[in-house]
């Protein structure tokens, strides 16, 4: 009968981990050469530890880069290790050292749980020399005694990076590892030119009404590639480049913005892509445009929603027609049969009804530009009083602060809820600045036509111009397309 396996843990060390780390951020390893290393190191491991089996054989798991001490880092190997001892496929473990494998004193319980019931005589080795005899007391409690001082000193190294991040983010210091797209890579506080431009433009996409993915596939159209993945950007790369802090300059420490002593925004000590942070707060009041319920995130038709049913009042939106079992290119707006209150009795033909809207939109705008309206200036913004309110209420409770009339607790809690205001009012009064629909009727889109537009950039003209289009019914089922059945509804 063949010797039950032993199970044989490897994992290298934070230590080791951190120093290879280092080296790929100062240049002298390849993300390849790193990976190469360390699994050299596992392997070193695997030889050492087969010594300690006794000729029995050993069922290897290995959780390479992955820590032992942080709570929220699943390990999967060491998951199917312990679930592998408790069923009996295992006789027990073998491993380099104790806090190879255990950093948190509650992962250690878990397989003592398992020696302490277990019926069959369990075996726990190292390479230490220590006595981890899990079976034992005196093993217990040496066990129990290194896990804590490993999880102490895991504590300690924490607590000073944590600590020296702090200070650096505080000072401005960037937080940049490795090449970030837009910044040279030899020289991540100075712009890239080339790649810059292409960050830059999309931002302004997205300012100027495009979603994520419309942004997405226009990088991808111009073959712009991720230099962190070396593929075109995904979509949640996309949306991380855009809505990025850094690129107007500012520091932030887990994703939160960080404060100088006078209440104001600290700044990176790198180039920024905008110099004014009104785009900044633009940003903040549009990034949730492309959530799942606002109606937007993935309209694929210009009148979807803005054309009504004649009927019953309900939206009208498109769906693609069929034949023989295959889409075609055409497309109706239809009224929604699966919503009680709408008729879902009406249809009309899409890209005709498009084609008519867009002439008349068109022709709207083209009239507005050469009555010099396109870009006017907006009324005045309402709550300008309520901002400097805001404002000067930060500065009495700086100065309460500085001749300590106040609490540190009462001081924090006021300035959080202070600046939470001020930021809202400043992403309100950036979009009241410039209105999405001007944002998208401009000199530039003028030139370029509807064909220049993403379907979403095309919505925004045809909302600031019209209310809604009413679709009446046909006089006929079947006959050709009739324009009198469309009423175009202004603001």
């Amino acid at each position: 009968m063949l010797a039950k396996p032993v199970g044989g843990y490897c994992r290298i060390s934070d230590a080791d981990l951190a120093d290879i780390r280092r080296a790929v951020k100062a240049g002298t390893l390849t993300p390849e050469e790193a990976a190469e290393e360390e699994r050299k190191g596992v392997l070193r491991q695997r030889e050492d530890i087969e010594g300690l089996s006794g000729g029995v054989p050993v069922r290897w798991y290995e959780d390479n880069n992955l820590s032992a001490f942080k709570r929220n880092v699943k390990r999967p190997d060491f998951e199917r290790m312990v679930k592998d001892l408790k069923a009996g496929r295992i006789s027990g473990i073998l491993a380099y050292d104790i806090d190879r494998v255990y950093r948190q004193p509650r992962d250690l319980e878990r397989v003592i749980d398992i020696y302490e019931v277990s019926k069959e005589s369990l075996i726990f080795k190292t390479l230490s020399g220590q006595n981890f005899d899990l079976t034992a007391s005196d093993g217990r409690f040496s066990a129990r005694l290194f896990v804590n001082i490993a999880n102490k000193s895991s504590e300690d190294t924490r607590r000073r990076v944590v600590r020296a991040n702090v200070a650096k983010a505080k000072k401005g210091k960037s937080h940049a590892s490795g090449q970030v797209f837009g910044w040279l890579e030899d020289d991540p506080s100075k712009l890239d030119a080339q790649t810059a431009s292409i960050r830059r433009q999309a931002v302004e996409k997205y300012i100027a009404g495009d979603r994520v993915a419309t942004v997405m596939k226009w990088l991808a159209s111009e073959n712009v590639i991720n230099q962190a993945t070396g593929k075109h950007f995904t979509w949640g790369g996309t949306k991380a480049m855009i809505l990025a802090p850094r690129n107007w300059g500012i520091r932030t420490y887990n994703d939160d913005l960080i404060y100088d002593d006078n209440g104001e925004i600290v700044m990176g000590d790198w180039e920024a892509l905008f110099q004014n942070l009104e785009t900044w707060h633009q940003i903040q009041a549009l990034k949730g445009r492309d959530a799942k319920g606002t109606g937007e995130s993935n309209v694929s038709y210009l009148l979807t929603s803005i054309a009504r049913c004649g009927r019953c009042g309900g939206s009208l939106k498109g769906h693609p027609k069929w034949a023989k079992g295959k889409r075609t290119s055409g497309y109706n707006y239809n009224c929604n049969k699966q919503r009680p209150e709408q008729c879902g009795s009406l249809s009309i033909n899409g890209p005709q009804l498009d084609e008519m809207i867009q002439n008349f939109v068109w022709a709207q705008v083209i009239k507005a530009s050469k009555q010099k309206r396109t870009l006017e200036p907006p009324e005045p913004w309402a709550r300008e009083s309520e901002l400097k309110d805001v404002e000067e209420q930060m500065d009495e409770l700086q100065a309460l602060w500085e001749a300590k009339k106040v609490r540190a607790g009462s001081y924090v809690t006021a300035l959080d809820d202070l600046k939470a205001q001020k930021n809202e009012l400043l992403a309100d009064r950036a979009v009241h600045v410039i209105p999405s629909g001007t944002r998208a009727i401009s000199q530039e889109l003028l030139a370029k036509g509807w064909e220049g537009l993403s379907i979403e950039r095309q919505r925004l003209i045809v909302r600031k111009v019209l209310r809604a289009v009413i679709v009446y019914p046909a006089k006929s089922r079947g006959g050709r397309f009739d324009p009198s059945r469309v009423e175009p509804v202004f603001h």
